[in-house]
This record gives structure tokens, C-alpha cells and sequence, in this order.
């Protein structure tokens, strides 16, 4: 079936708008050297000022509460969401949620969702609030992320946005972030 226009539209991204641009700029720019800090044998030498990088990168809007974390819970909360062999669902559970093991302060399920998108962009999207738009506006929104465990919510998110990047064509999550803010913009019809 083909897809309306307006939806073929909502799947493009309008490289030379300005503001899509410095989004693009601010938030993964840097994507290479973050993904550095990443890597499971860099995280120990992660200092305060690249994890608030990082942080600020990913839309946190609260560093001054983000920076009440110890260094060393960070980097054991990375490596525990990046590296650990338990369940994605189960990972995601313990970073984001408010009774995580490893919920870093300032931190929602935001921050995680951006880590994992980083260290593996075809893999891992970015859940915001532009992503569930982006969703709702391509009648993509998975009922089941109104109730449940965060872990599992993130599995459905992430199968939604899979179904937007098969459509649009999209090379990676990271460019799905993109077409999730570029809809934030857009005025309610």
C-alpha cells in the first residue's frame, strides 16, 4: 500500500533547515570520539567533564544534579547498561527506572537510551519525547507504553522506530533521532 504524502514527508529529513542542523550539530557531532569514551577498556579513565558531555549531549537538562553522581557509580552504571550479559529489557530496567540499581540523578530514560544509540547507532534509538511524536504522528505508537516495566517499553519503542527507519529508508537510529525532532517542530494540524 502506498504511503500517504504526508507521511512520506514526515520520513524525510530537510537537511538545510537551520534548526535541524544545530540539533544534529549538538547532539551527535561528536559521535565518534563519545563512542570512544564508551568502549568497556576507555570507561575507567572517564572523567566528570566527559560524562557531562555526554549528558548534555543527550538533552539532560539538569547538571547540576547530574553532577551529584560519583564519577565511579557512572562508570559502573555504563559499563553495567553497555556491557553486561543480561537482557537488554533488564539493563535498560536498572538505568532508567526511579528504583534502578544504577538510575544516575538528572538522569531519565533519556540518557541510557542515547548511550546505547552512541555505542551502537543501528541498533539502538533514542527514546524522547520527540520519538513518541514522531510515532503518534505515523500512527506507530505501541499501546503498551502507557503501562509496564521500562525495560520492556524500551523494546517496544525500539521495535516502533525500527518500522519508521524500514520506511524512510534511514541508515541508523542516530537519523531517526533527526526525523524525531524535525516532527517535534511541526505544528499540530
Amino acid at each position: 500500500m502506498p504511503e500517504s504524502v504526508e507521511l512520506r514527508e514526515l520520513f524525510t529529513l530537510a537537511d538545510d533547515d537551520r534548526r535541524l542542523q544545530a540539533y544534529r550539530h549538538k547532539k551527535w557531532r561528536r559521535s565518534a570520539e563519545f563512542r570512544g569514551w564508551l568502549q568497556q577498556d576507555s570507561l575507567a579513565a572517564l572523567d566528570m567533564v566527559q560524562a557531562l558531555d555526554l549528558y548534555r549531549a543527550s538533552g539532560g537538562r539538569d547538571p547540576a544534579r547530574f553532577k551529584t553522581n560519583a564519577i565511579e557509580e557512572m562508570r559502573d552504571g555504563f559499563d553495567f547498561l553497555l556491557y553486561d550479559n543480561i537482557k537488554l529489557e533488564g539493563r535498560y530496567d536498572e538505568c532508567a527506572a526511579p528504583e534502578g540499581a544504577y538510575r544516575m540523578a538528572g538522569a531519565g530514560k533519556e540518557f541510557p537510551s542515547y548511550l546505547l544509540c552512541l555505542s551502537n547507532p543501528g541498533l539502538f534509538a533514542v527514546w524522547n519525547a520527540n520519538a513518541e511524536r514522531l510515532l503518534k504522528l505515523a500512527g506507530l505508537f505501541p499501546d503498551s507504553m502507557k503501562h509496564g516495566p521500562i525495560g520492556i517499553r524500551y523494546l517496544d519503542m525500539l521495535e516502533a522506530l525500527n518500522q519508521v527507519r524500514a520506511r524512510s529508508g534511514r541508515r541508523d537510529f542516530r537519523e531517526i533521532d533527526e526525523l524525531a525532532y524535525q516532527a517535534a517542530q511541526r505544528k499540530p494540524v
